[in-house]
């Protein structure tokens, strides 16, 4: 790949984890599990806060999925631990009631897993990362004139 080329990859993927117009929270740890996954792909369908009685209708007993109540409460724990929802505690202390919500959006979450991907596999190396998705073959001018397209659009 040559060095033009390769500054333009790097300026894609930069741009893609959001790192051409300010950085991305760091949000590396950023691993859920599928049933982590699929809990927060359900709280991207709308934007609200939650109750624990709308996770316990959604995935509880009396759902397809039919997990416990324990169950529920531990995957959202975890998932506010990642820094993935968070909790706003209502009433008082005694009696205080936990409402929901996510922390992140679906487009934060993915700029979060790609960093992850990157930090992870390629040692943070945009030049490693990119000769692996290329398979070490140079761009065509046509991928090259796409590119410059793709970056003058944004």
């Amino acid at each position: 790949m040559g060095l033009h080329q390769s500054m333009i990859w790097e300026y894609v993927l930069r741009f893609w984890l959001g790192e051409a117009k300010g950085a991305v929270k760091d949000m590396n740890e950023v691993i859920l599990s599928d049933s982590e996954k699929l809990i927060l792909e359900w709280m991207w369908e709308e934007d609200k806060e939650y109750s624990y009685r709308d996770f316990a209708v959604q995935f509880g007993e009396g759902s397809e999925k039919g997990w416990k109540k324990q169950t529920i409460s531990t995957f959202l724990t975890r998932m506010e631990q990642k820094g993935v929802i968070s909790v706003r505690y209502e009433g008082e202390a005694r009696f205080q009631r936990r409402r929901y919500f996510r922390a992140m959006n679906r487009q934060e979450y993915e700029r979060a897993r790609a960093r992850h991907l990157l930090d992870c596999y390629f040692g943070g190396s945009l030049n490693a990362f990119i000769s692996a998705l290329n398979g070490g073959e140079q761009l065509s001018d046509e991928e090259t004139a796409e590119l410059r397209r793709f970056l003058e659009d944004r």
